[in-house]
């Protein structure tokens, strides 16, 4: 069995060029954590969603070495600080934001995008052959098309 008949179409998409606001605001009004971003022609760059944006409020501090949890006692930024940050990248763009994301094709085996799902995506980008976005592949639709036959 392939990924074709379980891939849904992206319910929204990002361009690189828009800002991080209203990647935001995107994100609010579909109620979706992360959302792929696309060019001008629907090819698939990346992603921006929620961990992109927690990244962009941390201080530089919080995210320089390899510890997963370095000690950041020495950081004092109040809420203000942070709403400062927010504010000041809120007019950067997506593309300067995004993160990349593995992608799946329709006739990829769904074995292997389960695999995938399960070693953490939260979903997977489908795309075509030229890099288009075409949908996406999610793990509750995967469960809910082989559940239909139980």
């Amino acid at each position: 069995m392939t990924c074709q008949s379980i891939v849904a179409p992206a319910p929204a998409t990002l361009a690189k060029g828009d800002s991080v606001a209203d990647a935001i605001k995107a994100l609010a009004a579909h109620g979706y954590a992360t959302l792929p971003v696309v060019d001008a022609k629907g090819h698939f760059l990346g992603v921006f969603g929620v961990r992109q944006l927690l990244a962009l409020l941390l201080p530089r501090a919080a995210r320089l070495g390899e510890d997963d949890m370095p000690d950041l006692s020495f950081v004092s930024d109040t809420a203000d600080d942070i709403k400062a940050r927010l504010k000041s990248c809120a007019k950067e763009t997506v593309g300067k934001a995004m993160a990349p994301h593995r992608t799946v094709r329709a006739e990829t085996a769904l074995v292997e995008a389960l695999l995938l799902l399960e070693r953490g995506d939260g979903f997977l980008p489908v795309v075509d052959e030229a890099g288009r976005l075409a949908g996406i592949l999610t793990a509750e639709a995967v469960i809910g098309r082989l559940v239909e036959d139980l």
